[in-house]
C-alpha cells in the first residue's frame, strides 16, 4: 500500500510541470490599458479608460468593463430611469467559452448583461501577444452599416 501511494505521488509531481506548461497564451487576468475605435462618430483613442478586466482560464473567459471615458454616476433608490441608464448603460459584462485558432480568438458568450450578446452568436477578434501586452482587434458594423474597428490594448495583471 505504501508503495502505491509513493508511486501515485511521484507520478503526480512529475506531471505537474507538464500541466503548468499546457496553459494557453491568454490564461490569466488582463486589465484594459487603452482602446481605439476607427471610423464613424466614435473614432478616437482612450488612453485612460475606466476599469476593465478580462480573465481567461483554460477554456473559459469573463469580461467586465466600463466602456465610457468618464466615471459612471452613482444612483440610488430614488434615481430616475435616465440616471440608472447613465450608470448601467456603459457597463459591459459577459462570460463563456473561447477558442484560439491561429491568431483568431473566438468567444462564445454563455451569460451577458445584454441579451443580444447572449443570442448564440460567436464573436471573433484578431489577437497579438507581446510579453505582458495583449492587443485584440474586432471588426464591427454601426447602425448605418459602416464597418469600423475596435482595438483594445490589455496588460497582464500579476
Amino acid at each position: 500500500m505504501k508503495y502505491r501511494v509513493a508511486i501515485l505521488l511521484l507520478l503526480t509531481l512529475t506531471a505537474m510541470p507538464v500541466m503548468a506548461d499546457a496553459a494557453g497564451p491568454l490564461e490569466g487576468a488582463w486589465k484594459i490599458a487603452e482602446y481605439t475605435t476607427t471610423g464613424g462618430n466614435n473614432a478616437g483613442t482612450n488612453s485612460s479608460p475606466q476599469p476593465g478586466l478580462y480573465i481567461f482560464t483554460g477554456k473559459h473567459y469573463s469580461i467586465t468593463a466600463v466602456r465610457t471615458e468618464k466615471p459612471r454616476p452613482e444612483y440610488g433608490d430614488d434615481s430616475t430611469d435616465a440616471e440608472r441608464l447613465a450608470a448601467f448603460g456603459p457597463f459591459t459584462s459577459n462570460a463563456g467559452s473561447y477558442e484560439i485558432k491561429g491568431s483568431t480568438l473566438t468567444t462564445r458568450p454563455l451569460v451577458a448583461k445584454s441579451p443580444w450578446v447572449m443570442s448564440g452568436r460567436d464573436f471573433s477578434s484578431e489577437y497579438r501577444l507581446e510579453g505582458k501586452t495583449l492587443w485584440l482587434t474586432s471588426k464591427r458594423t454601426d447602425d448605418a452599416g459602416q464597418e469600423f474597428e475596435v482595438r483594445t490594448k490589455l496588460t497582464r495583471v500579476e
